[in-house]
């Protein structure tokens, strides 16, 4: 029996490495960082493992145990902080009163995805902002070909020339009035930009494309994390993040921001966004929509837009009666 146990011992300590490499801060290395991301899938498999121990082998049950203690735990986290809605949305639910923004995040897969469909869905959304990683000059060009008419302004961190998959696209409905746009290139990989004034007011929206936490590049990714906790942490200016994070929930990085996740805040954080040859039920939510500074999440849904290995987000949040200024970074 005793040998049983010191199985159980190392069969824990291996499924804590698995599921929580975090705890034992290997999450700072590849490739613990992205396996991090597939934490709810590992914590079912896990369990479905456990049971097949007990059932296979009963003598093996403090080993079941340990594995099936673990990835509960883990599977109670999960589904407390991404499926549950928080008090405020709940309360919300679009009937404040209060002035709202609406903000589509999709990555478009290096300039791949359809534009007629992203431009139908457009039409159809109308959303206030739209914010599409991996998209640069030539990928605005073509998009407005079928937007034009709908009088979106729109920005772009790309030159002309250079690959779709470097630039990040900003779009903005008419409605939104004269807005500033300024592009920030002081991060890891990827070029961000911002949008302040208008009917934002002291509201900054920044759409954003960090570097993914693959091997050789994990430092980078938690150097673009770092950068936007300075954002989240500036309490007095409200903040909108939107973008490919290349990070989920189950990254203490991403949680640690200081900003809210639209998308969990309102029940939906389990509806994986990448990638999309998987069901989303599978797959792993990386695009956000953050919001922080007193702005507060409304709803939020992925959809579906043929041609990009990503889903879109399309959140809703309200904004503060009087937003506060605050200074551009």
């Amino acid at each position: 029996m005793m040998g049983r146990l010191v199985v159980a011992g190392l069969v824990g300590l291996c499924a804590v490495v698995v599921l929580a490499p975090d705890l034992l801060r290997l999450e700072r290395f590849a490739p613990f960082a992205e396996m991090l991301a597939l934490r709810p899938m590992a914590a079912v498999c896990l369990l479905l493992v456990a049971v097949g121990i007990v059932v296979a082998q009963p003598g093996w049950w403090p080993s079941a145990a340990a594995l099936a203690a673990i990835a509960l735990a883990a599977a109670m986290f999960v589904l407390f902080s991404r499926v549950v809605p928080s008090g405020f949305a709940r309360a919300l639910n679009f009937a404040s009163g209060q002035p709202t923004l609406s903000v589509l995040s999709f990555n478009v897969f290096d300039g791949q995805a359809d534009v007629p469909s992203l431009g139908y869905t457009i039409a159809a959304e109308r959303p206030d902002l739209v914010v599409l990683p991996e998209a640069g000059e030539r990928y605005r060009q073509l998009l407005l070909t079928y937007i034009g008419g709908l009088g979106y302004h729109s920005w772009t961190t790309g030159r002309p020339q250079e690959p779709d998959v470097n630039g990040v696209v900003v779009l903005a409905a008419p409605s939104m009035g004269a807005l500033r746009a300024q592009v920030l290139d002081a991060h890891a990989k990827f070029a961000w930009i911002e949008l302040s004034g208008g009917r934002l007011g002291g509201v900054r929206l920044v759409g954003v494309h960090t570097a993914a936490p693959v091997s050789g590049s994990v430092p980078a990714w938690r150097a673009d994390l770092e950068a936007l906790a300075t954002w989240c942490q500036h309490t007095a200016t409200p903040i909108v993040l939107a973008g490919d994070f290349n990070a989920t929930l189950d990254h203490r990085e991403l949680r640690s921001l200081g900003c809210t996740d639209v998308a969990a805040a309102v029940g939906r954080g389990l509806t994986g966004t990448w990638p999309t040859s998987l069901p989303a039920w599978l797959g792993v939510q990386i695009d956000h929509v953050l919001v922080g500074g007193g702005i507060t999440p409304s709803g939020a849904r992925v959809l579906n837009l043929p041609g990009s290995d990503h889903r879109a987000v399309l959140a809703r949040v309200t904004l503060p009666d009087e937003p506060a200024p605050g200074p551009s970074q």
